[in-house]
């Protein structure tokens, strides 16, 4: 069997698989994906692709193979399929390739056509305004159409074509981004279908609708199957926990895999989760072992969790280490919902305060203005910045909407820097409230991932590369992989953690009590759980900060505003009561 791999520039070289029998069971995830040309133990070239976080990450990984990169090239962001396969010699191994899932292609495609209907309604506005200079006059109802009307619309068209370029390349974050822009161009063309019985802009509308309709299907599929955009994070730590328990105590009462995984799909309520234990009972009843197995779904399953029971098939504790596993997962859950809720307060105020403001300026304002102006009654100048705002954002309601969502688009796209990604992330490090959270979870999640690790059975080495995964922060990435490079040059681990400047001065000095005792993974634990106090004492101080700060904040806007308001009309009253 030959496969043809896909990428944006083209096909690669065909791999060749004949005579291999396959499961036609893919799971996608959204990885980096490196293309490389190397040389095998026997000095033939050899290329194709590999899955890793980083380039050296790749080399590294191929190196283990006996196979010597002397190039590599990054295909970031698209779609990863995995298939346990045999090889010629009757091996069971994982197979990566890339290839873009065709809901994918679909919302790329429709992205594409969606861009170019907006350039046709960019050139009948741009045709409509000459010919309303041409008559001299225009309809009394009809919005103006102004330079900045037309500009908008075309950085409208060229966003939605940036989104469906993204989209080809597999960005999975651009899908949401997308939908929403499609819904704002939707309103519009299917208000003039209603109003004017316009049936081109309906067939416009519908369009707009369907890519909406396409991308919000592409992001349930992708959440369904668990896909992970680049990144090593399980999509719901609850139900993997709860799973992965519940395996581990029938595992303990004797029972075989197999048939534990077919109990445990039974209790399992999420479709998708469903999907992923039947593919595994599937796999492991074929002969595959477990870990081989959970590699094929990395949404659920990440490198942690498939070392680790690699680690217990090897010295054969596999219900132990799932156990562990299942603490050590239920503990981040635990710890990640502590953080949402701290972070959910001030989301939700400053989304109300938002929405208050906007209905303000966009229904009461212009309203009692409108009097204000038909009563010729001078306005100060609050008042008319106040109308002059409203007036902008009634008339350029889509530009308003439309720029944030651009400015995150392309905020995404430089995350996928690596220079961007580590100054931001020293950035959010260093935050006056936020940053002190996000640093001591951060430092929590090291200590108790680098602990469990250990404590399976797995080499420091080893454990370091999975922790870097882990961790989520550019800057802590760095520092762990300078620990790597620390422990292979024969020095400690508490050098580089000291000189840092990212991880806290007692973390360095306890990992080093640690080595020098032979109790690293006790000490590890012992910082985890002190960590875990200083979060939730962070989360208490944050919020208890943040609420009467929201709470001026929106006394100050929406104050403002009924001030700019009221003055001209108590002018208005004392006018009236003197004239009177």
């Amino acid at each position: 069997m030959s496969w043809r791999v896909f990428t944006p520039r083209g096909f690669l070289q065909p791999l060749d698989f004949s005579g291999v029998t396959t499961r036609r069971f893919f799971r996608y995830r959204l990885v980096p994906v490196y293309e490389y040309k190397a040389l095998d133990a026997k000095g033939k070239s050899a290329q194709g692709v590999v899955d890793a976080d980083t380039p050296r990450d790749a080399r590294e990984k191929l190196r283990f193979q006996k196979i010597y990169v002397t190039e590599i090239v990054e295909v970031r962001g698209t779609a990863a399929k995995r298939e346990v396969v045999k090889d010629a010699s009757g091996e069971k191994r994982v197979v990566v390739s890339t290839a873009l899932p065709k809901v994918m292609q679909y919302c790329a495609v429709l992205a594409f056509a969606a861009a170019g209907i907006e350039v046709i309604q960019l050139l009948m506005a741009w045709s409509a305004k000459d010919s309303v200079a041409l008559a001299g006059q225009a309809a009394a109802d009809a919005a103006p159409i102004t330079g900045l009307t037309l500009l908008v619309k075309g950085i409208s068209a060229a966003a939605t074509g940036m989104f469906g370029y993204a989209i080809a390349r597999g960005r999975a974050w651009a899908l949401w981004v997308t939908a929403l822009f499609a819904l704002i161009n939707f309103a519009p063309s299917f208000g003039s279908l209603l109003s004017e019985n316009d049936y081109i802009q309906g067939l416009f509308s519908l369009v707009f609708g369907g890519l909406a309709a396409l991308c919000v299907l592409a992001w349930a599929q992708f959440k369904d199957i668990g896909a992970s955009e680049g990144s090593d994070k399980i999509t719901n730590l609850n139900e993997v926990s709860a799973v992965t328990r519940q395996l581990a105590t029938l595992l303990h009462s004797g029972i075989p895999l197999a048939q534990a995984l077919s109990a445990v799909i039974e209790q399992a309520e999420a479709p998708g989760l469903q999907k992923v234990l039947r593919h595994l009972r599937e796999q492991v009843s074929q002969g595959v072992d477990f870990a081989t197995a959970l590699e094929t779904c990395p949404g659920y399953f990440n490198t942690l969790y498939v070392n680790m029971v690699r680690a217990g098939q090897a010295s054969g504790q596999l219900d132990d280490v799932l156990t562990r596993v299942a603490e050590y997962l239920s503990n981040q859950n635990r710890l990640r919902n502590k953080v949402i809720s701290a972070m959910m307060y001030p989301a939700i105020m400053l989304t109300v305060s938002v929405l208050v403001v906007i209905a303000l300026m966009t229904f009461v304002v212009p309203k009692i203005t409108q009097i204000l102006i038909e009563q010729k009654i001078p306005l100060p100048l609050p008042t008319q910045i106040l109308v002059t705002v409203s007036d902008f954002m009634a008339t350029y309601w889509e530009l308003c909407v439309k720029v944030p969502l651009i400015a995150y688009f392309f905020f995404q796209g430089a995350l996928q820097s690596e220079a961007f990604r580590l100054k931001y992330d020293r950035f959010t490090l260093r935050l006056p409230l936020f940053g002190d959270l996000l640093k001591k979870t951060a430092v929590s999640r090291f200590s108790i991932t680098f602990a469990v690790l250990l404590r399976s059975g797995l080499p420091a080495l080893e454990s370091l590369r999975i922790v870097k995964k882990i961790v989520g922060n550019r800057a802590l990435q760095d520092v762990i992989q300078k620990i790597h490079d620390s422990i292979l040059e024969g020095t400690d681990i508490s050098t580089p953690i000291k000189k840092s400047g990212v991880f806290p001065p007692m973390v360095g000095y306890m990992i080093a009590v640690g080595e020098q005792t032979g109790e690293l993974e006790q000490l590890l634990e012992r910082v985890a759980n002190a960590y875990n106090e200083e979060v939730d004492i962070a989360i208490s101080r944050m919020t208890a900060l943040i609420e009467p700060l929201m709470i001026v904040f929106m006394a100050v806007v929406v104050g403002g505003i009924v001030a700019a308001v009221i003055i001209p009309m108590l002018q208005m009253s004392s006018q009236g009561a003197a004239g009177g």
